[in-house]
């Protein structure tokens, strides 16, 4: 019997695995084409039971994982290992390889959606809780992908050895951060009903908390 029970969680794995194919392309074209309606499908699912929600997308903390993996594999491919991995002296000794690399990577990007969360509760006058931070902590996951992938692809870029890639990737590196913040503003001002000032501000405010954290993670591992 247990054998069969394993099994049974193997196939479906397998199958949730394989649908990810399928999804997250999707997933990440509703993100980029329509960035305020998938925020706003996601704040909608979560009032579903947990088996009906998101059955037409990847989950958004999903959808960010299953995205900072892909542009891992991507830079592997294109320049090899990161110079946090390569570098073993002092606390760049904590990442190794490149599992822990990704995970490391993950919570850099996870600060996006939790800082943005935590504004846009505050903006709405709302005690920040683990219950209040969870609804606009999974919309900003889907905001929060495409920006890390575009940050990604823009890094690995920036590393090849060649100058018209490099100027194209500081270039993604700009258009990037400027609809990151400005879709970010425009969120803010439809979730919490601020004024574009107020919206814009907070938005600002919580890129600027996100880059400090991880340019100091950074410094202290002595990576790229």
């Amino acid at each position: 019997m247990i054998f069969f029970h394993i099994l049974k969680s193997i196939d479906e794995l397998l199958y949730e695995l394989m649908t990810w194919l399928l999804f997250y392309p999707i997933t990440l074209w509703r993100s980029v084409r329509h960035p305020l309606r998938t925020m706003d499908y996601a704040m909608t699912e979560l009032q579903k039971k947990s088996a009906d929600q998101f059955r037409a997308t990847l989950s958004p903390p999903i959808f960010l994982l299953v995205t900072v993996v892909i542009a891992h594999v991507v830079e592997l491919q294109a320049v090899g290992d990161s110079a946090i991995v390569s570098n073993q002296s002092g606390l760049a000794d904590l990442v190794n390889d490149d599992t822990s690399l990704i995970v490391l990577r993950i919570m850099g990007f996870a600060l996006f959606p939790v800082a943005m969360a935590a504004i846009e509760t505050k903006l709405s006058r709302l005690f920040v809780n683990r219950d209040t931070l969870q609804r606009p902590f999974y919309a900003q996951c889907y905001l929060a992908a495409p920006f890390a992938l575009a940050l990604s692809l823009a890094s690995t870029a920036i590393r090849v050895s060649n100058a018209s890639l490099q100027q194209g990737g500081l270039l993604l590196v700009v258009a990037a951060t400027i609809v990151y913040i400005g879709v970010e503003a425009k969120w803010f001002v439809k979730a919490t009903r601020r004024r574009w000032p107020i919206a814009l501000a907070g938005s600002i405010l919580g890129f600027l908390i996100c880059i400090l954290i991880i340019a100091g993670m950074t410094l202290l591992l002595g990576g790229d």
